[in-house]
């Protein structure tokens, strides 16, 4: 995890194939006694957001992220960020409910 001048943090990420994808984090959302790290691509073009679970190892050395496929565990994290950020964020993100 890289911090940025502008205080923003990067998360660069491993696929299977071992490609590094790198990734703003704009927050950590706990759901269910779980926590979620809401991800922006560095260089995206569509300004979407990705879920992604948080595992932390036992002894806190690092932490695992697992891009979530629960939909309905993403809509109510990403509803949760969204209520939050959504007016700091709008020049950065389209939230999905905008026209």
């Amino acid at each position: 995890m890289n911090k940025l001048n502008n205080d923003e943090i990067i998360i660069e990420l491993f696929d299977e194939s071992k490609q590094s994808h790198k990734y703003i984090l704009l927050d950590i959302v706990v759901y269910n006694d779980n926590e979620y790290a809401v991800l922006l691509p560095q260089y995206s073009t569509d300004s979407k957001v990705e879920i992604y679970r948080m595992k932390h190892t036992e002894d806190k050395s690092a932490t695992l992220y697992k891009a979530e496929t629960n939909n309905y565990i993403i809509m109510q994290v990403y509803e949760t960020f969204k209520e939050k950020y959504q007016q700091y964020y709008s020049d950065r993100i389209k939230f999905e409910d905008e026209n």
